[in-house]
């Protein structure tokens, strides 16, 4: 199924017109209508989504919106109401709606990431100029979320295009359609996401209002932070090739779709519009963070299908796991698996050194009980894939070597992960 979404300024303004897609031409007044009709006509099914500026409402209900798009031959249709900006005349008065343009984008976005289509067409043919150019970028946005789900899987799902005519005025009566495919380009880079941070200055007016909501999902906001500590954890783990951290420190026992729907609801919270005798007003999004939020829940969810496929520490899987991750490209991480493997084939050889069921930490095995500690443990850490001599215990099992740290240390070795930098 291809969904079809389209910005739509006031039905009336609207005029039949005849539009060539390939050889067809179509006669109707909405380029999108035109286009669900040479899909269909490929035997390709669609839907239609018809974003409706909520300034276009004033004084009429969504119901009747709909009727007038029915009466200009637009019919099976789904509407959906984004927020609009700027001032309009409704009644004889000034009629204003405040707010950011990001709030339109985050509504589009939001809106996508509920409905979740597989295969979508933005038809920018229409609307006031910020409408077109916020569906463009909600829809990479959702494009980078979805990609974002299976970086470390490598599998491309969606399929996006774009479709335009020149511009429409009433002196020309036939447009050729233009359809071109949308892309975009996920890095396997650490979003920056603040939970806190949904709305960048908060005028005086809603200040109540931001606390009562921040307030009544303390809680979804508690397992969000929760949840992006461990994707530090995992993220960085992968970064500077500390592979154990998987089997030692990470559990990622949260549910991603439950994450989801409750920040979707948390964010739509802050779309609601506040009216008052002279318009409307919202809350000025940082849709960058929104956006942000979203990513690192895809992302995690995509690290955590990565972690319930591992089994047991055993230095066999983890250097066939790991050098395969390595070596996805999309990652930019594939030195590492020379160091791993380095490392793992050291641990192989010492571990010759002990007899069925026995373990022993690694700097012992190395250079015996008088081994010396390191006065640079952090930096040795991850010098050597995570397996410092000082606390990585070495196992052998049913002729399999097994790794795992010392327990009183992984609070320290967490810290470590979470902030390499510091000293």
């Amino acid at each position: 199924m291809t969904t079809i979404f389209q910005v739509i300024g006031r039905p009336e303004f609207y005029q039949e017109n005849e539009f060539t897609i390939g050889e067809k031409t179509y006669k109707t007044c909405l380029c999108s209508n035109a286009l669900r009709e040479h899909l269909n006509s490929l035997d390709e099914d669609t839907d239609l989504t018809i974003f409706v500026p909520e300034s276009i409402l004033l004084g009429e209900s969504l119901e009747s919106f709909q009727k007038k798009l029915g009466d200009i031959g637009v019919t099976d249709f789904e509407a959906a109401v984004i927020p609009s900006v700027g001032r309009y005349m409704y009644g004889g008065r000034e009629i204003e709606f405040r707010g950011n343009v990001e709030a339109i984008t985050t509504a589009m976005f939001v809106y996508l990431l509920k409905k979740k289509p597989d295969s979508l067409i933005i038809d920018l043919s229409t609307g006031f100029n910020i409408y077109p150019v916020s569906l463009l970028e909600a829809t990479k946005r959702y494009l980078t979320f979805r990609k974002m789900e299976r970086i470390l899987q490598g599998m491309d799902v969606v399929r996006a295009r774009t479709t335009f005519s020149p511009p429409i005025s009433r002196d020309v009566q036939r447009y050729n359609v233009e359809i071109q495919p949308i892309d975009v380009k996920a890095f396997f880079a650490l979003p920056k996401a603040d939970i806190d941070k949904i709305v960048r200055e908060c005028p005086g007016n809603l200040r109540k209002k931001l606390a009562e909501i921040n307030r009544e999902n303390s809680g979804i906001k508690k397992v969000f932070r929760r949840l992006y500590e461990e994707l530090t954890v995992a993220y960085n783990a992968l970064r500077l090739n500390v592979p154990l951290a998987f089997y030692e420190l990470l559990k990622m026992d949260i549910s991603t779709d439950t994450m989801e729907k409750g920040v979707l609801e948390f964010v739509e919270k802050f779309l609601e519009p506040v009216k008052s005798e002279s318009g409307v007003e919202r809350f000025p999004l940082d849709g960058v963070n929104i956006s942000n939020i979203f990513y690192a829940i895809a992302m995690f969810r995509s690290l955590k299908e990565f972690k319930n496929s591992l089994g047991e520490p055993e230095v066999g899987e983890i250097l066939e796991k790991f050098s395969g991750i390595y070596r996805n490209k999309n990652l930019g991480v594939g030195v590492n698996e020379y160091f791993l493997q380095r490392d793992i084939e050291e641990i192989v050889s010492y571990s010759d050194k002990l007899r069925e069921g026995e373990e022993e930490i690694l700097g012992i095995l190395k250079h015996g009980k008088e081994f010396c500690r390191s006065k640079v443990e952090k930096r040795n850490f991850f010098a050597h894939s995570g397996f410092l001599q000082e606390f990585t215990v070495v196992k052998k099992e049913n002729g399999r070597v097994k790794v795992g740290w010392l327990e009183d240390r992984l609070k320290e070795v967490k810290s470590w992960i979470l902030n390499p930098e510091k000293n």
